[in-house]
């Protein structure tokens, strides 16, 4: 019966290693624009193309070692003429409280689901990236599950062209 159990978990484990390798990979880095890296990744023949930050600043009363890493993610949907932002934040949100995506003083609401957050249309997505082509900072509010109160800041130097790049790579 030991047997059996170490050698299901060593199948499972050297699995999930070779899987992860294989989607890993697929990834590949476009380039780097400033605060912003691009990639495209494939998987079962379709690819995505996609743009990710990590914040310059974040504050909060939270331990910071029961955090995961929060990043900003702009992914190219439909060839290139749509995009689609999420955020991951690290923690799990609070159910009920609002994400607040604020560029420049313009704030937005996210709809949040676990530690990801979304906006609720592909028009308030439209309404985010133009926001962020012509902003410096974005702002991320959110309260965790305990209910700290976490304020992640990113640099949007450099989104621009990082946008460019899935959007001509994905087209």
């Amino acid at each position: 019966m030991i047997f059996f159990k170490r050698f299901t978990f060593l199948i499972c484990y050297f699995s999930m290693i070779l899987f992860s390798n294989f989607v890993f990979a697929q990834t590949k880095l476009l380039g780097v624009e400033k605060n912003w890296s691009a990639y495209t990744t494939k998987l079962n023949k379709n690819k995505t193309c996609f743009i990710t930050s990590e914040p310059i600043k974040t504050t909060g009363k939270f331990n910071k070692n029961n955090r995961g890493e929060p990043y900003v993610f702009v992914t190219n949907t439909k060839g290139g003429s749509s995009h689609e932002v999420s955020i991951k934040a690290g923690f799990n949100f609070k159910r009920n409280k609002d994400v607040i995506f604020d560029v420049d003083g313009k704030k937005t609401k996210l709809f949040p689901v676990d530690d990801r957050a979304w906006s609720e249309s592909s028009k308030i997505d439209r309404f985010l990236v133009q926001s962020m082509r012509r902003g410096k900072t974005l702002t991320i509010i959110g309260t965790s599950t305990p209910g700290n109160k976490i304020i992640d800041t990113y640099s949007l130097s450099g989104f621009t062209k990082a946008l460019r790049l899935i959007d001509k790579s994905c087209s």
